[in-house]
C-alpha cells in the first residue's frame, strides 16, 4: 500500500491527513537523518508512542522521552558493551537446541519463525533474568528448569504477541487509542508485569554480596541494572522494552533471512560452502570471525533491506521546524513542518530506492552488497541513526549470524514450503510473516 501511494504521488515526499491529524510521508534518506541528527533532536518527539506503549512499559526506554529517556539510555547502555556481546558462547545452548528440534523432524516440515521465537525468547530471558525461559525445552519435551510457575510462563508468549499488535494498534489511532483497551490487552499486560515482577523480586532480596557476586561477570541486565536502581518498577520497565526489541526484532530477522535462503538455493549453498570453511567447528565462532565474514554480513544486510524488522519510522514535530528534502519543483529545497505534524519513513519503500542500492532491489541479491558501503551507506538505517538508534544493534546481529552459521554448519539444503512471493507480512510493533516460516532442513 505504501508503495502504491508513493507511486501515485509521484514524489519522493508529499502530505496527507489521517485519523483528523496531518502526516508527511517521506523517503528522502536526508529527511531522517535530520529528524534523528542530534543537531536537531529536540525539534522531534516519537509521537504517541509514550501514551501507546506506556500502558505496558511505563517510561521505559521505547516509550519514554527527555530527562526519563537520558537516564533510561545511560543506565542500559553498560549492559550492550563489546566486552558483553563478545561472550556469544552464552549462545551455544539454545542454538544446538534449535539444531536438536530441526533434526527431531528428519527432513520434514517445521516452522522456524515459531522455533526462532522460542530461540531468541531463551536467550533473552536468559541474558537479562539469569534465568532462561526454556521454550526450545519445552518444545522438545524435555523437563524446565527454570523455576517460575509453568502456567504463567506459557501464558507470557501469548500475552507478549497479543499486547504488541494492541498497542501498535493504538499508536496508529493517536488521539483516539482511547478506543483501544479491551480487557484481553489489560489481562496480557498484567500477565507480562507478574511474569517480570518474580525476577526482580529475586534480584531486589539479594544483599549487596549476593548481587556483587551474581553480576561479577556484567553480562546478566537485571544484577546490573539492580546496582542503578532499586525501584521495582523502573526495572520492570527497562526490561520488558528490552525483551519487546530482543525476542521479536531478532528473530524476525531470522526468519526473514531463512525464508530468503529457503527460497534461493543457489545463495544457500554458497553461503554454506563459506561458513564450512571460515567456521569448522563451534569454537572456531568468535565476535571477531563474525564481523571478518563478509557474505553472511550482506546476506543479513539484504534481508534487513528486503524486509526491515521495523518497517517505518515515525517522528512528530515539536515545533514549527523544516525538513531538508521535498520542497520546490525538484524536491531539493526545504519543507515547511508545522508543529504536531507526524513524519512517517517507510522502510519498506525507502529500502527499495535503486538510486541507492541499484536495480531489481525488489530481488533478493546479496551481492549487491560488494558494491554498497560496509554500514550499507546513507539510505541504510536498519537499527535506526542518531541519538535514538538501537542499543542492541550488535547483540541483534551477533546472534543472527550465529544461530545462522550453526544450522548451515549442521544442515545441507534448506526448502521453502512457503509458497510464492510475495508472502503475506503482517506488522506490530515489528514485521512478521503471517502464514509462518516452513521450511525443511536436510
Amino acid at each position: 500500500m505504501m508503495e502504491q501511494a508513493f507511486q501515485r504521488a509521484q514524489t519522493s515526499t508529499f502530505q496527507a491527513m489521517a485519523m483528523f491529524s496531518p502526516y508527511i510521508m517521506t523517503i528522502e534518506p536526508d529527511n531522517l537523518r535530520h529528524m534523528m541528527s542530534s543537531a536537531h533532536f529536540n525539534e522531534w518527539n516519537i509521537g504517541y508512542r509514550p501514551q501507546a506503549f506506556g500502558i505496558l512499559l511505563g517510561n521505559g526506554i521505547f516509550s519514554s522521552e527527555g530527562t526519563q529517556w537520558k537516564h533510561s539510555r545511560i543506565m542500559l547502555r553498560p549492559s550492550f558493551t563489546k566486552d558483553n556481546i563478545k561472550q556469544i558462547y552464552k549462545m551455544e545452548p539454545f542454538a544446538a537446541r534449535v539444531i536438536e528440534l530441526v533434526k527431531s523432524k528428519h527432513g520434514g516440515v517445521i516452522d522456524m519463525q515459531d522455533v526462532f521465537q522460542f530461540f531468541t525468547m531463551d536467550f533473552t530471558t536468559d541474558l537479562l533474568l539469569g534465568e532462561s525461559s526454556d521454550s526450545l525445552k519445552d518444545a522438545l519435551g524435555e523437563p524446565s528448569t527454570t523455576r517460575i510457575d509453568p502456567e504463567l510462563k506459557r501464558q507470557f508468549s501469548i500475552a507478549f504477541d497479543t499486547s504488541a499488535d494492541y498497542l501498535m494498534t493504538r499508536m496508529i489511532l493517536g488521539r483516539l487509542m482511547f478506543l483501544v483497551n479491551p480487557k484481553r490487552l489489560q489481562d496480557a499486560i498484567e500477565t507480562q508485569h507478574k511474569f517480570v515482577d518474580y525476577y526482580i523480586e529475586k534480584a531486589l532480596a539479594m544483599d549487596t554480596n549476593e548481587l556483587n557476586e551474581k553480576s561479577d561477570d556484567g553480562t546478566i541486565f537485571i544484577y546490573q541494572l539492580a546496582h542503578e536502581t532499586k525501584d521495582p518498577i523502573n526495572l520492570r520497565n527497562q526490561i520488558l522494552s528490552i525483551i519487546l526489541a530482543g525476542r521479536n526484532t531478532t528473530s524476525g530477522l531470522m526468519t526473514f533471512l531463512f525464508a530468503q535462503l529457503s527460497n534461493k538455493p543457489d545463495v544457500y549453498a554458497k553461503l554454506r560452502d563459506i561458513i564450512r570453511q571460515d567456521f569448522p567447528n563451534v569454537e572456531s565462532i568468535t565476535f571477531e570471525s563474525i564481523q571478518n565474514c563478509d557474505y553472511l554480513r550482506w546476506c543479513i544486510n539484504e534481508t534487513l533491506r528486503i524486509n526491515p524488522s521495523v518497517p517505518f519510522e515515525s517522528k512528530t514535530a515539536s515545533v514549527d521546524t523544516t525538513l531538508p528534502r521535498g520542497g520546490g519543483a525538484d524536491e531539493k529545497s526545504p519543507i515547511f513542518v508545522p508543529k504536531g505534524t507526524r513524519i512517517v519513513y517507510p522502510l519498506w519503500v525507502g529500502n527499495r530506492n535503486e538510486t541507492y542500492f541499484g536495480d531489481n532491489t525488489n530481488e533478493f541479491i546479496p551481492e549487491r552488497w560488494a558494491k554498497l558501503p560496509r554500514n550499507g551507506g546513507v539510505a541504510f538505517f536498519p537499527f535506526s541513526v542518531g541519538p535514538r538508534a538501537c542499543l542492541g544493534q550488535s547483540l541483534a546481529l551477533t546472534e543472527a549470524a550465529y544461530m545462522a552459521i550453526r544450522l548451515l554448519q549442521n544442515f545441507d539444503s534448506c526448502e521453502s514450503h512457503l509458497g510464492p512471493e510475495p508472502w503475506r507480512k503482517t506488522s506490530s510493533a515489528t514485521m512478521r510473516l503471517m502464514d509462518g516460516c516452513e521450511v525443511s532442513f536436510k
